[in-house]
């Protein structure tokens, strides 16, 4: 099964890149332990948080609900990595969720974009993912390059 993840709010630096990565991932900010509790079992979320204290609670003791701590001093990169490794592959590709609401993108054409992005991107880029939600086209730039980059440090 696909891991579905909730991040913390001490941790809401990795919602965009997990989300990048292809992972179901909620980022609920603020949000107080106890409705991260309540959404994590009603949703079979795993928790991922750099708060000791919750992995504390009856909870993730038992196992009814299941987290993962995060070393908030800890290089970006080498927290996915440990992530990545403690709950398993997204079972997605990665940019198939929009990085923003976690909404997975749809496949827009040229034409289908045209009135939503730059002329200098219509003219030269030929697909798109689009976000329902957000109402956003997203194409591959620099900045998806640059995102590609991680991924393979990863």
């Amino acid at each position: 099964m696909e891991p579905k993840l909730i991040v913390d709010t001490n941790v809401g630096h990795l919602a965009r890149r997990l989300r990048m990565l292809g992972y179901d991932t909620l980022f609920i900010n603020p949000i107080h332990d106890d409705r991260l509790f309540e959404v994590a079992l009603k949703e079979s979320r795993v928790i991922v948080s750099g708060d000791r204290g919750l992995f504390e609670r009856r909870l993730i003791k038992s196992g009814r609900v299941k987290g993962f701590w995060v070393d908030v001093y800890e290089d970006h990169t080498d927290q996915l990595r440990r992530i990545i490794r403690a709950v398993g592959p997204s079972g997605a590709l990665p940019f198939t969720r929009c990085i923003e609401c976690n909404t997975p993108l749809l496949s827009k054409t040229r034409e289908e974009a045209k009135e939503k992005v730059p002329p200098h991107v219509y003219e030269t880029v030929a697909e798109y993912a689009y976000c329902p939600r957000c109402d956003q086209f997203f194409w591959e730039g620099d900045h998806v390059k640059r995102m590609r980059e991680v991924i393979e440090r990863l």
